[in-house]
Formats: C-alpha cells, structure tokens, sequence
C-alpha cells in the first residue's frame, strides 16, 4: 500500500486498457497503489500530438494524473535534431530494439546475428508488428504533471508496462 505505479503510456490501446486494469484492480482488490500515466514527448514534430490528447481524455476519465517527460527537457536534445546529426539517415531504434529483444527471448542466434550486422550497417530491421509502448529510463530529474502544470520527481515512481 501506498507504492507509486507510473503506467508507462502511449495513447494507444495497450497502455490505456493496461490503465484501466490496474484502476479497476486497484479499487476492486484495495491495492492502495498511487497511480499515474507517464507519457514520453520524443520531439517529433507532429507525431505525439495527437495521443498526448487521447493520453490527457484518458487521465481525465480514470482520474489518473499524467505526467508528461520531454526528451528536450531530459536530455537536451530530441529526435527531429537527430536526424540531421546522423547525416539524415533513416534508422528506427524502437524497431531495432524490439527486434533483438524478441529474436533474444526466442534463443534465434542466427536473426540476432543479421540484426546486428544490419543495425551496425545502418538499415531498417523489420518487426513483427508488435509495438513498443513502453520504455523505461532511470533518474529522470523532472516531469510535469499536466493536470496542475506542478513538476513532480518521478524517481519515486515505478515504472509498470505492458510488456
């Protein structure tokens, strides 16, 4: 009782049924958990708009706060001022992430081998179509609540995904 539980969302509909659950779990079962939607602005220009939206309808409705971390805010940079610091080509490290991680849990040496000589190439690794809807990083030193506007330490917080 009394855990902080920042659900790692996107506006997608894994991390905003995965919110729904664990509001209702938490009611039913009396969890006592203070739960939360964090959402990550990558700086991509036209990209999280939208779901930053549903991700705010989404917070409103449960009620559930939503804290909002920018990549420009943690890091400095974000991901539209990479693409002309990689000399404008196209490598997507979601995917690639993703790639290595599923092709790791299945024990398929041979596709982590091409992964990883595509990835040190600088190719595009294709997916299965699952997403990524979270990430989780650690010692982010400032977030905004988007409820209040108030910053919020999310080093308190742990970070549930649905993966």
């Amino acid at each position: 009782k009394g855990q902080a539980v920042a659900v790692a969302a996107s506006g997608g509909k894994d991390s905003t049924v995965l919110a729904h659950l664990l509001v209702r779990l938490n009611r039913e079962r009396g969890l006592g958990l203070r739960l939360a939607l964090l959402a990550v602005d990558e700086g991509i220009w036209g990209y999280r708009d939208e779901a930053l939206g549903v991700l705010k309808g989404v917070g409103v409705g449960l009620p559930l706060p939503l804290l909002l971390v920018s990549h420009r805010e943690v890091f400095g940079w974000d991901l539209d001022d990479l693409g002309p610091a990689m000399g404008g080509r196209s490598h997507n490290a979601d995917d690639v992430a993703e790639t290595v991680l599923m092709n790791f849990l299945r024990g398929d040496v041979a596709r982590l081998r091409r992964a990883a000589n595509e990835a040190s190439m600088g190719t595009t690794i294709g997916t299965s179509g699952a997403t990524n809807e979270a990430t989780t990083a650690t010692k982010i030193p400032r977030a905004t609540n988007e409820a209040s506007g108030d910053a919020v330490a999310t080093n308190e917080v742990a970070l549930a995904t649905n993966k």
